[in-house]
């Protein structure tokens, strides 16, 4: 009688899963610059294939779409960003520590290329991903409310409606200030950006 031969069992070896760390993280960074250079909705898996050096076969062996993709990269960043927001100085911060910490967050958008408006994108155009986000974005907030209890109290379920919109709304004009800092060449424009963003914090926390 014919003994049939066993099924190859691929076993997951520190070696084995190394590698696949690795790919996996040129995978994310290849995708992270091109959602942060072209846009999330315009870049193509072909795209993140090329730009990380892999075959496109490959590539669908680690992640099913770009959207899988980038929930990898807003995993790895939230942590990092709720950090650095943390930083803010409070209570009652002045302008020129309100100034110098926007100088530290631009740095960091610049360095880790995850701005809140590519999470934002993510939010519009793939609905299943709202919940999970907008756990981040409260997350940020609470980031923001480690020294400041205005941002603390806007992180809480029962914030009143219009807290939670002003904090979201200086989020969202920190991280726009930012990105615009880091790409337009006119720094008189985008330094003020940065300027109105620290009087904004400051009105805020003044209250």
């Amino acid at each position: 009688m014919e003994v049939e031969n066993p099924p190859t069992v691929k076993y997951q070896t520190p070696l084995r899963l190394a590698h696949r760390d690795l790919t996996r993280s040129r995978i994310r960074n290849a995708a992270r610059d091109l959602f942060y250079e072209h846009h999330y909705d315009s870049t193509t898996m072909d795209e993140i294939a090329v730009a990380a050096g892999l075959r496109r076969q490959t590539l669908y062996l680690h992640y099913k779409d770009k959207a899988e993709i980038l929930g990898d990269i807003i995993a790895d960043y939230a942590p990092k960003a709720k950090s650095l927001l943390a930083t803010l100085p409070g209570p009652r911060p002045t302008r020129p520590q309100l100034q110098r910490w926007i100088e530290d967050v631009t740095n960091f958008v610049g360095r880790e290329r995850v701005p809140l408006s590519i999470i934002q994108e993510l939010r519009r155009t793939n609905s299943i991903h709202a919940g999970p986000l907008g756990s981040l974005t409260k997350a940020l907030i609470a980031g923001l409310g480690e020294n400041n209890p205005p941002f603390r109290k806007a992180a809480q379920d029962n914030a009143s409606p219009m807290l939670r919109a002003r904090a979201l709304l200086l989020l969202q004009e920190l991280t726009y200030a930012c990105e615009i800092h880091l790409d337009d060449t006119d720094r008189e424009f985008s330094g003020a950006l940065l300027q109105l963003a620290a009087e904004d914090f400051y009105a805020f926390l003044s209250k």
